[in-house]
């Protein structure tokens, strides 16, 4: 990609409005040394995500998806290509792209409000100054009247908004989700899908979450990324018309149906065996 063209505006869904990329990825590959073997986990991934847009990103498993999000996170780096964030290189872990795993790894010795009060003090905000922004984060994902209960006192979507609010306090620039909700039950799930909605609705955060889900992707996002099987790589995109905000009742809109059959075509080629896999 050219540098003319890594700075080219982008539409952001639902919207009318034209802006500059906030986060570019561009041309990522990544290789990693199996023994004697040489796996290919990303070829040539372009993308670019608009401030505030909510990007979602389904694909086959080991297709690598998290490994992406890691590059854009600064936690591995590509073999060839490069991230920009707000124009600047991401070489490292940093505040500005916020990373959520699908386990919290919340500090289970820490109350909720020290949980998300922690990357606050580490950064030297102060202990009373934290526990006080800690505490807007608290209530802004639902959870005021448990700041002072600890991680193994809560449900597994309790947890997992913890660790939402602790991402959020960091007011990163680029929100990076991994699967967060792939180890919660069906019912909590679905529940911390239209909470997650609420609270970039409040926020405007800009947002990349990967997921297995089709339907997560479609209801969560202004724009679905299909990545295909390995080597990872974009084979499809469009964007959600689905209005904002969203509750529950968007996943009865029959547009919703239409879209995820039409994902679920493009994902299905990807997982089917290839043609040399096949004759094996």
């Amino acid at each position: 990609m050219t540098p003319e063209n890594s700075q080219a505006l982008i539409e952001v869904p639902n919207t009318q409005r034209r802006v500059k990329p906030l986060l570019e990825i561009n041309g990522i590959c990544k290789t990693f040394r199996r023994g004697k073997r040489t796996v290919e986990a990303l070829t040539e991934v372009d993308l670019q995500v608009a401030d505030g847009e909510f990007l979602t990103i389904p694909g086959p498993s080991g297709c690598g998806k998290s490994t992406l999000l890691h590059i854009i996170g600064g936690f591995e780096s590509a073999t060839v290509g490069s991230v920009l964030l707000s124009g600047e290189p991401v070489t490292k872990p940093s505040r500005a792209p916020g990373m959520m795993f699908q386990h919290g790894a919340l500090f289970p010795w820490k109350s909720v409000l020290d949980n998300v009060a922690r990357p606050l003090v580490a950064a030297k905000e102060g202990r009373r100054e934290s526990r006080q922004a800690a505490m807007e984060y608290v209530e802004l994902v639902g959870l005021n009247g448990f700041q002072d209960s600890y991680p193994g006192e809560l449900s597994g979507g309790m947890r997992q908004r913890v660790a939402l609010a602790r991402t959020l306090a960091m007011k990163p620039r680029v929100l990076l989700m991994d699967e967060p909700f792939g180890a919660l039950d069906a019912q909590t799930r679905e529940l911390m899908q239209e909470e997650l909605n609420r609270i970039w609705s409040a926020t405007g955060t800009t947002v990349v979450f990967i997921t297995h889900d089709i339907n997560e992707a479609i209801f969560l996002g202004d724009r679905v990324v299909v990545m295909g099987a390995r080597p990872g790589r974009i084979v499809h995109e469009e964007p959600v018309d689905l209005p904002r905000p969203r509750t529950a009742e968007a996943k009865k809109d029959l547009r919703m149906l239409e879209q995820h059959n039409r994902l679920w075509d493009v994902l299905r080629q990807e997982m089917l065996p290839r043609g040399d896999e096949a004759s094996r």
